[in-house]
């Protein structure tokens, strides 16, 4: 009789295994120890325990194992599979359970609290363990195998250079927009905002994983957010490998993961608060759920319930999950359709087990989507997708310059090269089984042309104005697709690359980072192309031997320039590279550009001092409204701990060098502003350089000190807790004066709120915050004017301008989105006592044309709004 699985060398540890990760987990969360090990220890009890748990009650169990972890797919099980499987769905599945628990968590009333997550996460953890041991308790394995001391030794060596190009210096780079954005409203889930995860127009991952490290830990680093995702992008990398193992054989696995684990963009988004990484985690997971049911058809509930969970663990991360539904779709069709005549289970099984599978992967999806199509922000972000994305005026686009342009800054030139070399010679290795020689021959020869056609010049099949080169692309795709003789990998593969490849780069206006999605199965045919090759070289003699050599010998050499050129522009911070490219770009790769277009760049260590500024903040050495030409605003929001941003009312100004491009004379217009009004203050220093220069508004001049970050820095680290103030538009703050005023069908006020310590007196000022939220997008920039007065008599208070001090104009307005406005008024020295009206509205400044109030028949009855009455008393003498 065998053994149980659990309960036998080395499986009888795993039990201990987990004990000992709870005890010590829960252990260091409460121990003075330095943040990164708390994360670590959060990550472990709210991560890692109790997803192994849950694969340990859903994976099959485990089969007879293969003889050798190197050879072909020689069996139903090798070793070390299950227990990878084990590892990497655990995480997965653990990543799931906390993107669920924290999202539903978010939705009770009073914020999230370290006791809450530990309560939830707890107790889950009991009741899966509970599960578990249900269902092992007695059952009758084969005994797992662990891999072979050289699958061990290849595996380390992956695993230390993934590692250092994910870990190394984690912490060094500032916040980045999105990444603030996710942090900031991750303290907003702690506050107890509980619809802040539906302004944010995506997935709620990365704002609750990072939101769960916020609550069990106290304060938040950068390294300790970006912690979970780096995580998460080593173990896509055994994903991938689980995946290149099943489909074709452990040397395809391996190049395709070794390619991967140097991939700039799988490297960059490891290194910030990001769903990527979720996504590249958990799509390679569906497919191989999928493609083990069609090599060996057993328990299908099991594994579709796998495949289930693991794409609406990825849809909670974004959208782009939904490119891995169709590769799904066709493997699901493969299983179902009666003509495969492959499974001996029947369809009324097949059936059953897919409704389950829906059913389970539809819940936790549904944790997230139901209520946020209820919720009023759902129209702007269908908005957002549709216009600003997607977009939809000029289609067809052209995005393979672009694309080209920012996949060689991620990644080497050499590299795109090679990846699609190898992928072109896979596509003729199809074409020749299913079209013969000659058919391969003029096809292959097609694809050929258009493709140096193609580098050509990128837009090089454009006719009457419109761009036809998605044609050529699509119709060899589409080859690969329908074909015959192909097998289920290659054809899975193909559709999992190809759809998104057309889709992003042909059909949507702004793709940027978001081609991320293709490269696993890019590096997958790439990788099957070299294996190929390579073992056609086995029968071709001494020469075959001496080309095999030589192969290896290339391969390791581009692998180490791969590396290296990874380190440099990802890891190594003496020197920023991609700010100071032209003097400091590692040299011997060739571009083809003269310098690299740094928008929308993410994950490289860039840092202009801001943590200075939230210090000087901190300590009232600054005060005050600030203004900066960081273009985002959600890094300084981070930073400054939730100061104003006004440039209209600034006393300090901070001025950085923009890694994005600013526009051109940008930089003659700064100085001149600066010049007139402002003066340098102070000088921020990173690691010896100048990173920023402080502007205080002032005709005086000062002696410019200088503030280092490295001073600092721990000092902010200590305070970087999550009761920090937060406002729009990190937040929808409660409205103290709720109104629905419709101006014009076009925008909504939805109220206001009014600030000043009574009795108001002449020359005083008082806060007045507008809410306003768009019906529909519009063209035009309306204006704000605020008014008070009484009949035809003297102006007592005015103040107009563009709304959120001239930074959101009403052409950038969502529909559904809740843009909160405030103005500080100031009221004339001259005012006479008495109780006047406050009025507002919205004009156009160019015409005077005002927006005007309609009642709930859509008639005009105003062309202004009157808010309350303000009184004004006598002023002091």
């Amino acid at each position: 009789m065998s053994r149980n699985p659990l309960m036998g060398p080395p499986e009888r540890l795993l039990p201990l295994i987990l004990l000992v990760l709870a005890v010590v987990g829960h252990g260091l969360l409460w121990l003075p120890v330095p943040l990164l090990w708390q994360a670590l220890a959060a990550l472990a009890v709210v991560v890692v325990l109790p997803g192994l748990l849950l694969a340990l009650a859903l994976l099959p169990l485990p089969q007879p194992a293969a003889s050798s972890d190197m050879g072909g797919n020689a069996g139903p099980e090798w070793p070390g599979r299950w227990l990878g499987e084990l590892l990497v769905y655990g995480i997965a599945l653990g990543y799931g359970l906390l993107v669920v628990g924290m999202t539903l968590l978010s939705y009770w009333p009073g914020g999230v609290t370290a006791i809450s997550v530990l309560l939830l996460f707890d107790g889950l953890t009991v009741c899966l363990a509970a599960w578990a041991w249900r269902r092992w308790k007695g059952t009758v394995g084969a005994g797992l195998l662990l891999p072979g001391r050289q699958g061990l030794w290849l595996w380390g060596g992956l695993l230390v250079v993934a590692a250092f190009l994910r870990m190394g210096h984690l912490g060094y780079a500032e916040y980045h927009g999105d990444e603030a954005r996710a942090v900031l409203r991750a303290a907003a889930v702690l506050q107890g905002y509980e619809d802040v995860l539906f302004l944010h127009k995506k997935g709620p991952a990365e704002i609750v994983i990072p939101a769960a490290l916020f609550a069990l830990t106290g304060r938040l680093t950068e390294a300790a957010a970006r912690l979970p995702f780096a995580l998460a992008g080593l173990a896509a990398l055994g994903a991938v490998w689980l995946l290149g193992r099943q489909l074709f054989n452990p040397r395809t696995a391996w190049i395709a993961t070794w390619l991967l684990a140097v991939d700039g963009y799988l490297i960059g988004f490891s290194r910030i608060v990001q769903y990527q990484s979720l996504i590249l985690l958990t799509t390679p997971l569906v497919l191989l759920s999928l493609h083990r049911l069609v090599v060996e058809p057993r328990a299908p509930a099991r594994r579709l319930t796998l495949a289930a969970l693991m794409l609406a663990t990825g849809l909670l991360a974004h959208y782009e999950a939904v490119w891995a539904a169709i590769p799904a779709a066709f493997l699901l069709a493969h299983l179902l359709w009666p003509a495969a005549g492959q499974s001996s289970i029947p369809l009324r099984i097949w059936v059953r087990a897919l409704a389950v599978a829906v059913a389970m992967g539809g819940a936790v999806a549904a944790s997230f989507y139901v209520p946020f199509i209820f919720h009023p922000r759902f129209t702007g972000t269908i908005t957002y997708l549709l216009d600003r994305r997607i977009g939809g005026d000029s289609l067809p686009y052209n995005n393979l310059a672009d694309f080209f342009g920012r996949t060689t800054v991620y990644s080497s030139t050499y590299y795109l090269i090679l990846l699609v070399g190898l992928a072109l010679i896979a596509l003729l290795g199809l074409y020749r089984r299913s079209l013969g020689r000659a058919g391969s021959l003029l096809a292959g020869g097609l694809a050929v042309a258009a493709l140096l056609a193609t580098f050509h010049r990128a837009d090089w099949l454009t006719v009457g104005g419109v761009d036809w080169t998605f044609a050529p692309f699509l119709i060899f795709l589409a080859l690969a697709w329908t074909l015959p003789r192909v097998s289920v990998a290659e054809r899975t593969l193909w559709l999992w690359l190809g759809v998104p490849f057309v889709v992003t780069l042909f059909f949507m206006a702004k793709p940027r980072t978001h081609v991320y999605v293709f490269f696993p199965p890019w590096a997958l045919l790439a990788a099957y192309a070299a294996g190929q090759g390579w073992q056609q070289l086995r029968g071709a003699g001494r020469a075959g031997q001496l080309l095999r050599q030589l192969g290896a010998v290339a391969g390791a050499g581009l692998l180490l320039a791969f590396v290296n050129y990874a380190y440099w522009y990802f890891v190594h911070t003496d020197v920023e590279i991609l700010r100071t490219w032209q003097e400091n770009r590692p040299q011997g790769y060739w571009t083809a550009y003269d310098v690299p277009d740094n928008r929308a760049l993410f994950g490289f260590p860039l840092n202009n001092g801001w943590k200075v500024v939230g210090m000087l903040y901190r300590e009232g050495i600054l005060q005050g409204d600030y203004a900066t030409n960081e273009v985002e605003f959600w890094t300084p929001a981070w930073y400054t701990r939730g100061q104003r941003r006004c440039e209209d009312q600034a006393t300090w100004f901070f001025r950085i060098q923009n890694f994005q491009p600013d526009p051109e004379g940008y930089d003659a217009a700064l100085d001149h502003f600066l010049e007139k009004d402002f003066r340098p203050w102070a000088r921020v220093t990173v690691k010896e350089r100048p990173a920023m220069t402080i502007y205080r508004r002032s005709a005086e001049s000062f002696p410019l000190r200088t503030y280092r970050l490295e001073e600092y820095e721990p000092l902010f680290d200590a305070q970087a807790t999550p009761d920090l103030p937060l406002g729009y538009p990190v937040v929808e703050p409660p409205i103290g004066h709720p109104l629905h005023v419709n101006l014009g069908n076009r925008i909504w006020l939805e109220g206001y709120d009014l600030d000043y310590t009574p009795p108001l007196e002449p020359g005083e000022v008082f806060h007045l915050t507008l809410y306003w939220r768009a019906q529909q997008s519009m063209d035009q920039s309306y204006k704000v004017f605020n008014q008070s007065y009484y009949g035809d008599g003297v102006m007592v208070a005015q103040q107009d301008g563009y709304p959120v001090c001239g930074s959101r104009g009403t052409w950038l307005w969502d529909p559904g989105e809740l843009v909160v406005d405030v103005h500080d008024i100031q009221v004339k020295a001259d005012a006479p006592p008495g109780l006047y009206p406050l009025y507002t509205g919205l004009y156009i400044e160019e015409t005077l044309d005002r927006l005007p109030v309609l009642d709930e028949a859509g008639n005009p009855v105003a062309d202004r709004v009157h808010l309350t009455d303000i009184r004004i008393e006598a002023g002091t003498p």
